[in-house]
């Protein structure tokens, strides 16, 4: 009898102390989220770390440090390290797939930027897919596609995401900035 009860003992101490982990984990992803949203990148990146050592799965966490660290351009593979973490629990996610797809184009790498656009096409957001082909059709085969680009900047769909917004801005300037002021 006594044995059963420290056996017990145990499993609530451990169960406690996993969900006290996960607490702990999510609380500081939180609190990185608003250091970042006051603007405070250092700390923001610190609190993240610390989220990630408690529970490396952080969906969250991985999520918001690897766009941070896309945002700074300093260091594109372990933003993808990051954000190919958060695309395992949520692969379809539309911005999640668009940071990674300016980091694989921007690279030069094919593979991973095919990768990418299977991502795109297993989703619900068509018009991001589409755009993602365009801009990859751009910039990696620098192949123009005036139609796509009209609709692309009559609807505003690069500006829906910092990321997109930049690899058209990259696509412009490669293919079409002698006939944008025309």
């Amino acid at each position: 009898m006594e044995m059963r009860q420290k056996f017990r003992y145990a499993i609530i101490l451990l169960m406690s102390q996993i969900a006290l982990n996960c607490d702990s984990s999510g609380e500081l992803a939180s609190k990185a989220r608003e250091k970042e949203a006051q603007g405070n990148t250092a700390e923001a990146l610190y609190y993240y770390d610390l989220a990630l050592r408690e529970n490396p799965e952080n969906f969250t966490a991985n999520k918001n440090l690897g766009i941070l660290l896309a945002e700074s351009g300093e260091a594109p593979g372990s933003a993808a390290l990051y954000l190919e973490k958060a695309l395992k629990k949520d692969p379809k996610n539309p911005e999640i797939l668009l940071y990674l797809l300016e980091i694989y184009l921007l690279a030069g790498s094919r593979d991973e930027t095919e990768t990418v656009l299977k991502g795109f096409s297993e989703s619900w957001d068509k018009d991001r897919e589409s755009l993602a082909r365009f801009l990859s059709s751009c910039i990696l085969d620098s192949k123009k596609n005036v139609s796509e680009r009209k609709r692309f900047v009559e609807n505003r769909i690069p500006e829906s995401n910092p990321a997109s917004k930049r690899l058209f801005v990259v696509c412009e300037k490669k293919l079409y900035e002698e006939t944008s002021g025309k």
